[in-house]
């Protein structure tokens, strides 16, 4: 047995001892749980839908696919040439139907960020900012601030703000208004 298996069967025996469990059962893991991550959830859901990213990927390939109807190298036009240009699509595609999502839960928010669910307790929240056209979600320590933006992500923030100010309100969340 080496070092790192009695490295495990130690630590194993001190959660016995604590009256832990040694795998992780969690809202997350748990499918019985009460707590789910996604848009498909409890609580007041709003989407919004990402354009510049999908838009900026369409005019690359067609500036790509462009260059290679142009020139005259025999290489250009293989099929990997023709494949990137189709895969720079349907990446653009994809973005473009997965939605940007704010999920206000009794006593968690949840959002998808670079492909990724996320969620704050209440507890976790700084301050809640929120303007016309953005609102601002800032977490205590050093994680990143969640930002909704109504031109750039089609958020309608104005919906947003009444709740999370009701949010913030029951949670005691500091809330600002610009």
């Amino acid at each position: 047995m080496g070092s790192f298996d009695r490295k495990v069967e130690r630590n194993m025996v001190k959660l016995k001892k604590q009256g832990k469990s040694p795998i992780m059962k969690g809202p997350v893991g748990n499918s019985n749980s009460k707590y789910t991550i996604g848009p498909k959830g409890e609580g007041d859901i709003f989407k919004g839908r990402k354009i510049i990213l999908p838009v900026l990927l369409s005019i690359l390939a067609i500036m790509y696919g462009s260059v290679g109807l142009l020139s005259t190298a025999a290489e250009e036009n293989s099929t990997l040439f023709w494949l990137t240009i189709g895969l720079y699509l349907l990446l653009a595609v994809i973005i473009f139907l997965r939605k940007p999502y704010l999920r206000i839960d009794k006593s968690k928010i949840y959002t998808s960020t670079f492909n990724r669910d996320k969620y704050l307790d209440a507890s976790n929240i700084n301050k809640i900012i929120l303007s016309r056209g953005k609102i601002v979600i800032e977490p205590k320590g050093r994680q990143s601030k969640w930002v909704f933006y109504r031109m750039r992500n089609r958020f309608d923030t104005e919906a947003m703000a009444p709740k999370l100010e009701q949010y913030g309100n029951t949670h005691h969340i500091t809330i600002e208004k610009k």
